[in-house]
């Protein structure tokens, strides 16, 4: 039974990219905390069973396709009755050098990163409560790693977008959520394994791997509080919260994470994944 002092009490969310990693852990930790929640992503099969252990409604979607956002966010909106907070955590990140990164490419990190969150946003807008909350999963802004070209230009991207939707909506509560490395997720699914090591020791050389990465879980249970204290506020509007690991005293280990998938030789990951 949930408690029924949670957080996030009877509060009505859409997570959009929940089939894994942060989405799946919010949408798992939202529900602890007494939230209704509707979960949407590409994939059903792993979907359906997460709809079923949050008491929820599982939508099928594909953000870089507008008919299917405008269609999820109406029967999301349908099934909760309004929609008070949304989490929208899809991404795409291609692992290429910024030289071999094709027209494709761009576009398709483009299309998931940017443009995504951006018909999200005005799909949920009609259906949206007085105080609803938008949080939206990004890194990367202003601090570009080798090999992510495209993913760090889309998030830039992505920032200016919100910053608009800020400038011409002040009564929104428009969130975006810098989430620093988290173990557990899915993030460089697909991508070619040789070419991940390789830019994994230059990010290490430069600093850019942190010697543990935060819990999934952990990441979760934040967002929750930030979704809880923007709610609560009446005059506070938070619009930036960056998430980072905390610093060990131990020395590093240098590994690349056992749960990146091999892709296709050469290939750069370009299928929409969830942080």
């Amino acid at each position: 039974m949930v408690d029924q002092c949670k957080q996030m009490d009877g509060v009505r969310t859409l997570v959009v990219g929940a089939s894994s990693g942060i989405g799946r852990a919010f949408a798992i930790a939202a529900r602890e905390n007494g939230a209704r929640v509707a979960v949407a992503a590409r994939r059903m099969s792993v979907l359906n069973p997460l709809a079923v252990r949050l008491g929820g409604t599982a939508h099928e979607l594909d953000v870089t396709n507008p008919q299917a956002i405008d269609r999820v966010v109406r029967e999301a909106a349908e099934a909760l009755g309004a929609i008070d907070a949304v989490f929208f955590s899809s991404v795409v990140v291609p692992l290429a050098r910024v030289e071999h990164v094709d027209a494709v490419t761009w576009a398709e990190a483009f299309a998931v990163n940017a443009t995504g969150p951006a018909l999200v946003i005005r799909a949920v807008l009609p259906y949206l409560s007085d105080d609803a909350v938008i949080l939206i999963a990004s890194d990367g802004v202003g601090t570009p790693r080798a090999g992510i070209a495209a993913y760090s230009a889309s998030k830039a991207a992505l920032d200016e977008i919100l910053r608009s939707w800020r400038c011409e909506h002040p009564d929104l509560r428009v969130i975006r959520v810098g989430i620093g490395p988290t173990d557990e997720t899915e993030i460089f699914r697909g991508a070619d394994e040789d070419m991940l090591g390789e830019f994994f020791d230059l990010w290490t050389r430069k600093g850019q791997v942190p010697e543990k990465m935060s819990r999934v879980t952990d990441v979760a249970n934040t967002m929750v509080s930030v979704i809880s204290a923007a709610r609560s506020s009446a005059t506070l509007v938070t619009e930036i919260v960056h998430l980072a690991p905390r610093s060990s005293k131990k020395p590093p280990a240098v590994t690349v994470p056992d749960e990146h998938a091999p892709a296709d030789a050469g290939r750069a990951a370009t299928l929409p994944v969830d942080q």
